[in-house]
């Protein structure tokens, strides 16, 4: 069996995003060799080697990223349809909404779908019409860095790097509307912890939602207690979440929810809200929050920051998530397929 998957993704902007590190991870994984399996690795979407399937490993809604025609089996991954569950919250323009019907015009034309949870799946079968035997849910993993880390020097050296608190709460992630971080921010007011956020959009000064950000920081008075890193290569933020009291995902809505798995595999607790993917990926071991209420995220960031933690239980269940399991189950619909 012949193999192409697209790893344009690993060229372009999404390199640094979650899309990026998917097909990072995943690639990783197939280097390493699968049974009956002859992968190949093409760079233009539009133009996949010869080959008995190809698999393009993102979705955008609204640039026309996916082919219409094809030679071959195709699979898509779809993360997420977030701006079309909440379309007065993502602008997409007259030309978004031009691409978005040439992709579903282009899903016609796929014979399989992956995405990371059964929140997105309903969300699939919903807002693009796939009928649900074509949709597979292959949940996703912390990257195989992320662990707990005993190196008292790895941890000093990188808080000293980064200039972090002593004590702090983590924010992980981009600042969409989906992500609530005005919330969060209120949450922190109340609190009267120290924010640290990572995020590459976050020190972004041109985007509108990130100078949204940052007048509420001010307006809040909380300037002295936030801190913005930009983005933070794997090997530091590893430490980075081994070093916080908690890390906090306080979103609207998510399709997986990666920072969960990722604070839990290196023992830090999590406090996230209990909507859409994020109770199917945490299970009870998170501590939930009403997205809506500041004053409740306030609680559960102390409640989780006094509680007694069993890091070892915490560990043992992020560790199920693999990327070795990620890969196999990827096979499994490439060979149900074929």
């Amino acid at each position: 069996m012949k193999v192409a998957i697209d790893i344009s993704p690993l060229k372009t902007g999404h390199k640094v995003r979650g899309i990026g590190s998917y097909t990072k991870h995943l690639v990783e994984q197939f280097r390493k060799g699968s049974a009956n399996i002859d992968f190949e690795f093409f760079e233009n979407p539009s133009s996949p080697p010869p080959v008995d399937l190809v698999h393009y490993p993102y979705f955008d809604l609204f640039f026309h990223s996916l082919p219409i025609s094809k030679k071959a089996s195709r699979v898509v991954t779809i993360h997420d349809v977030i701006p079309l569950v909440f379309p007065q919250h993502f602008s997409s323009g007259i030309r978004g909404n031009i691409n978005l019907l040439l992709q579903k015009l282009a899903l016609k034309n796929v014979d399989a779908i992956i995405c990371d949870s059964q929140t997105s799946k309903k969300d699939i079968i919903n807002k693009l019409s796939v009928p649900q035997d074509k949709i597979h849910v292959v949940y996703l993993a912390p990257g195989p860095k992320f662990k707990k880390i005993s190196d008292k020097n790895k941890l000093s050296a990188v808080a000293k790097k980064y200039k972090l608190p002593q004590k702090f709460v983590l924010y992980v992630g981009d600042v969409n509307w989906s992500k609530n971080i005005p919330n969060l921010l209120k949450a922190v007011k109340r609190t009267n912890v120290n924010l640290v956020m990572v995020g590459e959009a976050l020190t972004d000064k041109f985007l509108p939602e990130t100078k949204s950000i940052n007048n509420l920081i001010s307006e809040l008075k909380i300037v002295n207690r936030v801190l913005k890193t930009g983005y933070v290569k794997d090997d530091d933020l590893v430490a980075i979440y081994n070093l916080t009291q908690v890390t906090v995902l306080p979103s609207f809505y998510e399709g997986f929810g990666l920072p969960v798995l990722e604070s839990m595999v290196c023992g830090t607790p999590v406090v996230c809200s209990e909507n859409s993917s994020l109770p199917e990926i945490a299970k009870n071991f998170a501590t939930f929050c009403d997205p809506e209420d500041p004053n409740n995220i306030s609680k559960k960031i102390n409640l989780a920051i006094n509680a007694k933690k069993d890091v070892k239980k915490i560990i043992n269940y992020a560790n199920k998530y693999t990327w070795r399991k990620v890969a196999y189950e990827t096979v499994e619909v490439y060979k149900n397929l074929l």
